[in-house]
């Protein structure tokens, strides 16, 4: 499933210009708080000036803001967590870990 993200807040500077941004939600993945985070593939990278460092950012962690609403097929102005994946090993693992991702933005999306 693809989701569009149409609007930012509480983000880092450099994410404002990005939107929109598509986002191929790849698999569920269950976190230590809630059972139903998403992996997404960024359809393009994002640019993330983090510490002064220029990052580029293929992959993201999502979920509704909302506990106990859902991601799917024809949601209109949902609003979600983002967070960028900062390492690549959270790809293959079973569950999800925070420390392998960095908390970016509230978003709205549409799918």
């Amino acid at each position: 499933m693809r989701i569009r993200v149409t609007e930012v807040d509480s983000a880092p500077d450099d994410l404002y210009a990005q939107v929109p941004f598509d986002i191929d939600l790849i698999r569920q993945i269950p976190g230590p708080d809630r059972p139903d985070y998403w992996i997404g593939k960024l359809a393009s990278p994002i640019k993330w000036a983090f510490v002064g460092e220029s990052r580029v950012v293929t992959h993201v962690v999502v979920a509704a803001r909302l506990v106990g609403e859902q991601l799917r097929i024809g949601m209109q102005r949902t609003s979600l967590n983002i967070a960028y994946v900062v390492d690549s090993s959270l790809l293959q693992d079973p569950t999800l870990d925070f420390a392998k991702c960095a908390y970016v933005a509230i978003g709205v999306a549409d799918a």
